[in-house]
């Protein structure tokens, strides 16, 4: 509980010291650079010591540097380092990958009724359980359309947000993506080789009780379904052409500024597939977590 308290009181400070500075506010603290950055998800973090046995802990998280002005909003170039580590679960994460990711919305909003959303990457990605290392690369498109005023008739536009009645209000985003691997160090031939993949990515966000001053933006659900396809490998060891990976959480906000984009929480998740990157292995759990986003 000591550590639980130690880690909230850090967050806060940090929050208070980011607030103060206009450079740190180039800085950004995430789950990974794979979504918008509207969308973003916060980073995780869950710590287990059980008595008389080894800690246990579970981490994803990325933080990145926008290296372009903080009033241009239609595009941004981030230097990045991600760690996922997971000891919590039978086949054990751990990895690492470091590059540079930008975000572009072609148009802006609202002179034009939509824009295409383009999130690209290149980096370096190190597996330290099956000791390979690979560059890899990706590019997702999500499109975003001018608001409609949170109108419920509008829910099935992507990206845009949806208020039914007090109850909840209801948002999604779809994306569409390549992704290669040219892995160039493997522990075993078998292992080395280069694999492309089409991707399909659908996230979902339930917000309870929007019109209560008490409780808006204080629970909410997330759901985030992806779907990998190998269409070209010559990697000799792969045992599957297709990966899905789903996650599902019920988050408490009990810290939260700027709309939203900096907030910390508390979660209750559960995890089933594979995602290879992140080198993810096929299994399921779930976990308690603390979520920060600056």
């Amino acid at each position: 509980m000591k550590f639980l308290f130690t880690v909230v009181l850090l967050i806060c400070v940090a929050f208070t010291v980011r607030s103060q500075d206009s450079f740190l506010d180039r800085f950004t603290l995430r789950q990974s650079f794979q979504s918008t950055n509207a969308k973003a998800e916060p980073a995780i973090f869950t710590f287990t010591k059980p008595k008389e046995k080894e800690a246990s802990w579970l981490l994803n998280a990325a933080i990145g540097v926008n290296l372009l002005e903080s009033s241009n909003t239609v595009l941004t170039l981030n230097p990045y380092f991600e760690y996922h580590k997971n000891t919590l679960i039978d086949r054990v994460q751990d990895n690492w990958q470091v590059g540079v990711s930008s975000e572009w919305q072609s148009r802006k909003l609202p002179q034009k009724e939509w824009s295409p959303i383009f999130i690209t990457a290149v980096k370096y990605n190190e597996d330290k359980i099956k000791n390979n290392t690979s560059f890899q690369g990706n590019f997702y498109f999500t499109p975003l359309f001018k608001g409609k005023a949170m109108n419920p008739l509008y829910f099935w536009i992507p990206n845009n947000r949806s208020n039914f009645g007090r109850a909840f209000q209801f948002s999604y985003t779809p994306y569409i993506g390549l992704e290669n691997e040219n892995r160039i160090n493997t522990e075993i031939d078998a292992s080395s080789g280069g694999i492309y993949r089409a991707v399909f990515r659908i996230t979902s966000e339930v917000s309870l009780f929007p019109q209560n001053e008490l409780w808006r933006g204080k629970f909410e659900f997330y759901l985030d379904w992806q779907y990998r396809n190998n269409f070209r490998e010559t990697v000799a060891d792969l045992t599957a052409a297709y990966h899905k990976y789903f996650t599902s959480s019920f988050n408490y906000t009990f810290f939260s500024e700027d709309d939203g984009n900096k907030s910390a929480k508390i979660g209750l998740d559960y995890t089933n597939g594979e995602n290879p990157t992140r080198n993810f292995e096929q299994q399921s759990f779930y976990a308690i977590s603390l979520k920060v986003k600056l």
